[in-house]
């Protein structure tokens, strides 16, 4: 609450007093007539002036700030005004002493003209409490405390604790000649003591009077806030009547001009609901919120509302009524309503996609391969249990294999989730904890993208390709081996027909000789040797047809075989760590069956990669020879490993059929058929080879511009 304050200044105080001075009128009744405590203090200092003193000022404590300063002054000039302007924390100073004290007292040499100055200090002091501190019989009124109990000034005490008026504090300093008279410095203090008396009446009803304003302007600012609320907002007495509403809450509780009957009786039908309402709150004791429908009487619709109510006390802490906020809630509950039907819609889509994961992760748990899945950033979200082995997720204390995985892995999935690719098949050999041994993978990864186009995670999965080389290996084997046995079944046959044919052509050429020579009875079996002898040449026919080759020959490019070749058993090369070296130089087109030498080149590959159990490099050379003619040459094909080598004792007979190092894993025919190959196309074979060391394979076949 505002309390009113001594801040009124009157420039010319002798002018004012000079306006309220009247022939014959005493100073109480002066003081009474003043309508404001600003008034008080001129009519005071012109009655100090009247009883013979000759100047006189009024100085104001101001409690917030602790200044002390001149509000009322009568015949002093601005230097003596400015000589008593100083603060309440100033305890060396005579005049601030003597307002700690709250007592009268006579400064020495501290007068405006004159050696002796009196100080009165005044404060707000009455001997009856106030209406706020009789109401609620408290004892701590500050008017009565202050009259009754004289104690130090103390700046946080001066506001009352009942009605919240801060108090003043001044004190009046009149100049005194030194030969004053008793009697009169006791009128002076009587007369100031009654001009403070008066001065205390003025500032409590200003006091009031502040309070009654503040009080409307709060009323009226709460009438507006509730005019303005959209929501309809009633006020109710204890018995449940309604003493004011808002604009919202008419169309539901005031029936308006010119309104039809069954208009009329909504309003009354939506009354008494309320009062209902109400009545049932107060009965069941929950007075926070209840559903109520009214019913609109300008749209005739009913209109679903939450009553939240609140009580309303008086300053006694007396229950005086209740204010009721009505919120449309009606599209609200539609809202709800919809809501609660999404939700259990949402519920059963939500139980659907659990099965859906729990199937998920069974078809997950049981690929048997490694599944990565990371986010946007390339972090990884999920491992499956696989991939938590081979990385060591459930593991503390991770073996430093195990981490470079996590670096690799890492790598790769930045690489690729910041790529412009949408899926990738990529190598990544990986330390596997259950064999010990680095393990090649192949990663094929997709990506998932969101509903702006970004990449929100992706997949990788990681298939172990060992048993998958192995098996393709052992089929290239024994693809190989078949085809071995093949060239060596069909050279065997041949070279058997070709040297039973020779025989068989000298029988055949003596039976042809026969016929005059024999006697009749022979004849018949002469008849049975011929046909006999003719069905044999032609056996020895089909098997020398099924061992010769039937490709047609012609020119093709050596290096061409070689880069295929290689290109064929480069994962095998790999896998077995061989290391090739080629070395192709530039050749002219050779002559020949390209199936046949990409079958030379297989064998000798093979040989020398199974020779190297440990790896080792692979030299692959060709060249071209000139001749001196410039027209014939020669081509050297030269094929070199760095592994066991051939026993010295068998570097002779290791063209023979069914001669071999590799023990029951070899047939002995590969280095055969090599020969034969080589042979037909006009070249020749040279092998040299040490134990420990090495093996070369030399091949030189003519060749032809």
């Amino acid at each position: 609450m505002a309390s009113p304050a001594l801040k009124k200044r009157l420039p010319d105080p002798a002018a004012f007093i000079e306006r309220r001075k009247a022939p014959g009128e005493s100073t109480a009744l002066r003081l009474l007539s003043a309508e404001r405590s600003e008034e008080i203090f001129p009519i005071l200092l012109e009655e100090i002036v009247g009883l013979g003193f000759p100047r006189a000022m009024v100085l104001e404590v101001d409690l917030e700030s602790g200044d002390i300063k001149p509000t009322a002054w009568l015949k002093c000039n601005n230097a003596q005004l400015q000589k008593f302007r100083t603060s309440l924390w100033s305890t060396e100073n005579p005049v601030v002493a003597s307002l700690h004290r709250m007592k009268p007292t006579i400064i020495e040499n501290g007068g405006l003209r004159n050696k002796l100055l009196y100080s009165h200090p005044i404060i707000y002091r009455n001997r009856d409490v106030c209406w706020e501190a009789e109401r609620e019989r408290r004892p701590d009124c500050l008017a009565v405390q202050n009259f009754f109990a004289p104690r130090k000034l103390q700046l946080s005490d001066q506001v009352c604790a009942s009605c919240g008026m801060r108090s003043y504090v001044a004190t009046v300093l009149v100049d005194i000649p030194g030969d004053v008279e008793e009697g009169l410095q006791r009128q002076l203090r009587n007369l100031i003591e009654l001009a403070n008396r008066y001065l205390a009446r003025l500032f409590k009803v200003q006091h009031y009077y502040n309070r009654m304003r503040d009080m409307d302007v709060t009323i009226a600012q709460m009438h507006t806030l509730m005019q303005s609320m959209a929501d309809p907002v009633i006020l109710t007495d204890t018995h449940h009547r309604v003493v004011m509403l808002n604009k919202a809450a008419d169309r539901f509780f005031k029936a308006p001009e010119g309104v039809t009957e069954g208009g009329a009786r909504a309003v009354e039908l939506n009354n008494l609901l309320f009062s209902a309402a109400l009545s049932s709150m107060a009965v069941s004791g929950s007075e926070s919120s209840r559903d109520l429908t009214l019913v609109d009487v300008m749209e005739g619709e009913e209109v679903l509302f939450e009553a939240v109510c609140a009580p309303t006390y008086t300053t006694d802490t007396v229950r005086s009524g209740m204010v009721t906020v009505m919120r449309d809630v009606t599209d609200l509950r539609r809202a709800d309503e919809e809501v609660r039907a999404n939700l259990s819609k949402l519920r059963d889509a939500e139980e659907i996609v659990r099965q859906d994961r729990d199937r998920l992760n069974l078809v997950i748990e049981n690929v048997g391969d490694p599944i990565i899945v990371a986010d946007g950033a390339a972090k990884v979200v999920l491992y499956d249990p696989w991939a938590k082995e081979l990385f060591g997720i459930a593991d503390a204390t991770r073996h430093p294999a195990l981490v470079k995985n996590q670096a690799k892995l890492d790598a790769y999935l930045t690489s690729f989730t910041f790529s412009f690719s949408d899926k990738e098949n990529r190598p990544l050999r990986l330390y596997h904890p259950g064999t010990k041994a680095e393990v090649e993978y192949a990663a094929r990864s997709g990506k998932i993208y969101n509903a702006r186009g970004q990449v929100a995670f992706t997949v990788t999965v990681l298939r172990d390709f060992t048993a998958w080389k192995r098996l393709e290996q052992l089929q290239l084997e024994r693809r190989m081996l078949e085809v071995e046995k093949f060239a060596a079944t069909g050279r065997l046959a041949g070279t058997i027909a070709h040297e039973i044919n020779n025989p068989l052509e000298a029988i055949k050429n003596c039976i042809y000789l026969l016929p005059g020579k024999l006697q009749p009875p022979g004849e018949p079996v002469y008849e049975i040797l011929k046909g006999e002898t003719e069905r044999v040449m032609r056996i020895v026919r089909q098997m020398l047809g099924l061992y010769r080759n039937t490709d047609q020959a012609g020119p093709f490019d050596l290096n061409t075989v070689v880069e295929d070749t290689l290109t064929l058993f480069a994962r095998q090369l790999a896998t077995a760590g061989v290391v090739v070296d080629k070395r192709l130089g530039n050749l002219p087109p050779i002559v020949g069956t390209a199936d046949q030498f990409r079958q030379v080149l297989s064998n000798m590959v093979v040989n020398a990669r199974d020779s190297m159990l440990n790896g080792g490099k692979l030299i692959v050379r060709t060249r071209h020879l000139r001749a001196s003619d410039g027209v014939h040459g020669w081509l050297d094909l030269v094929i070199a490993d760095a592994g066991g080598g051939i026993p010295k004792k068998m570097v002779d007979s290791i063209f023979e059929p069914f001669v071999t190092t590799k023990g029951e894993k070899g047939t002995g025919l590969g280095l055969w058929i090599v020969k034969g190959i080589v042979e037909n196309h006009g070249g020749r074979i040279q092998v040299r080879s040490r134990e420990g060391k090495g093996t070369i394979f030399k091949l030189t076949f003519p060749a032809v511009r």
